[in-house]
């Protein structure tokens, strides 16, 4: 990276971003395909900044979901980033106004500022901006490509919040076989509850979750 650029972005936040545009990119042109105002997934983005728990939102909100049970239900996704962020500022000792910078703190630019020596908030800044432009950006990009992409385009996009999930339970499970059990179990649990509506998202994270503290904790030879 040239000096110069490197002095206003951390070279680690580069391929953080390249990897945030196409996932935003599908999160903006999601939301146009299940009908969506354009502003809404751009404001989802600015504020929430959540990735899955941005598509989890959009399909509570597509589903009609009660107001209660959405918040709830992306307080939980969003929970373990709070844990991170508690992680976070054992090591970097900030004080005063830096510390809203850990609004940016993804699990993305955790990882990498939990590597080496605790940034310092400046630091830790030409960490997270380009992610974040990046992630509005592409989100503003697949928003106002809805109107523009044929409508079978935009309906295939309909499924990213589905792949998303799978992708990301593929990852885990291939560390943690047992997992499988609190997967199928939580994904059982929101399926009985669907009369529920939104709820029953949260009786499957529920039930998931007992599940794989229950797995996680029986011995080797039960599993």
């Amino acid at each position: 990276m040239p000096p110069r650029l490197s002095r206003i972005v951390d070279a680690r936040a580069v391929p953080i971003a390249l990897g945030y545009l196409p996932v935003a990119f599908a999160f903006g042109l999601a939301a146009v395909a299940l009908h969506a105002p354009a502003w809404f997934p751009i404001l989802l983005s600015l504020l929430l900044y959540a990735g899955a728990s941005q598509f989890a939102a959009l399909h509570l909100v597509a589903t009609g979901s009660s107001l209660l049970a959405s918040a709830l239900a992306i307080w939980l996704i969003n929970l373990r980033m709070a844990l991170e962020s508690i992680s976070f500022f054992r090591r970097a000792h900030w004080t005063g106004r830096p510390r809203t910078l850990a609004l940016w703190l993804t699990d993305e630019t955790f990882v990498a500022a939990s590597l080496g020596p605790a940034p310092t908030a400046w630091e830790f800044l030409h960490l997270a901006w380009l992610p974040y432009v990046a992630w509005v950006g592409g989100t503003v990009l697949g928003a106002l490509s809805g109107g523009l992409l044929p409508a079978l385009l935009r309906n295939a996009f309909g499924i990213s919040i589905d792949a998303l999930f799978i992708a990301l339970l593929v990852g885990t499970l291939r560390e943690h076989p047992r997992r499988l059990w609190s997967a199928l179990s939580g994904a059982g649990a929101a399926l009985l509850a669907q009369p529920l509506g939104g709820w029953s998202l949260l009786i499957g994270i529920g039930v998931g979750a007992v599940v794989n503290l229950a797995v996680s904790h029986a011995p080797e030879d039960a599993a």
